[in-house]
């Protein structure tokens, strides 16, 4: 087994090609520079130099061990800062696991700032429902999660990260597309699309909480997932829905979105991780979402 100093004498010797500079640059005697070249020539099993009275030349296995004996230095030099740059979260994989709807917030932005802050970071993305996120989350299989809810699931750490209000999501032919807000009494008598209540999202809760604070309870006709297949139905004339803000991205062309005059009806997105496993890039993850990670 080569020793880094072993290499890096002999790099010198090569690269002065005389014994007396070389040693001047190493700061040691000649005659030790000499036998520390005896010593690797025997570990190594061939004659690396052809000595003369004038000069040192390499020969074929000399001019081998200089190649690689300056890529093996390289690698030497950079890996202690590697190391800590993988200890901030400059460097290794992020696991990102996240609800479809986060796609239509911050999450964009955040990932576009967070590349540019992090370019060595490796992104793995992965779209699930609420339910299998936490399942996922907890197996492993995901270093850090966004997901709406109302609180972070039992036995894991989080923080809220960002939070919107909610609107209706109306066919365009409905009698309520032309006002400026609606209040969700309004709607009691309309049929209404939800999320299924089994996929762990949040958004079913929230629809009947919120029609609960207005007196009513929903008349769900239809639960459909993911949200664009629900919007789709919305633009359909199959009923209407209650969705968050930032899903008026999806432009279709039969539906209106309308604020609802009801303080209160907001959606909230959360980062959620396992308390014993947060890997460095997504710590780094964490805290440029604003998220203060004890």
């Amino acid at each position: 087994m080569l020793e880094t100093r072993e290499i890096r004498r002999f790099v010198v010797l090569a690269e002065e090609c005389h014994f007396g500079r070389a040693a001047a640059r190493l700061g040691m005697g000649q005659p030790q520079l000499s036998r520390a070249l005896q010593r690797l020539e025997r570990t190594v099993g061939a004659r690396l130099v052809a000595r003369s009275s004038r000069e040192v030349a390499l020969t074929e296995a000399g001019r081998s061990l200089l190649e690689d004996g300056r890529r093996l230095l390289a690698i030497a030099e950079a890996a202690p800062l590697a190391a800590r740059r993988a200890a901030l979260g400059e460097r290794g994989t992020l696991a990102l696991g996240f609800s479809g709807s986060c796609a239509y917030a911050f999450l964009p932005a955040a990932l576009e700032g967070f590349r540019r802050a992090r370019p060595e970071v490796e992104l793995s993305l992965k779209e699930m429902a609420a339910a299998r996120l936490v399942e996922a989350l907890r197996e492993g299989r995901f270093d850090i999660c966004l997901m709406r809810g109302a609180q972070v699931p039992r036995g894991l750490a989080g923080a809220l990260v960002f939070e919107e209000p909610m609107v209706a999501a109306l066919p365009r032919s409905h009698r309520l597309a032309g006002q400026p807000r609606i209040a969700p009494r309004q709607l009691a008598a309309d049929p209404f699309l939800a999320f299924p209540a089994r996929d762990g999202t949040d958004f079913h809760r929230q629809l009947t909480e919120i029609c609960a604070a207005a007196g009513f309870a929903p008349r769900i006709t239809q639960e459909v997932s993911p949200m664009h297949a629900l919007i789709g139905l919305v633009g359909a004339g199959v009923g209407v829905a209650i969705v968050p803000a930032s899903v008026r991205k999806l432009r279709f062309d039969g539906v209106a979105y309308r604020p609802l005059a009801q303080a209160g009806a907001r959606s909230q997105v959360w980062a959620v991780w396992r308390p014993d496993r947060l890997p460095a890039p997504a710590r780094a993850f964490a805290e440029h979402i604003g998220v203060a990670v004890a």
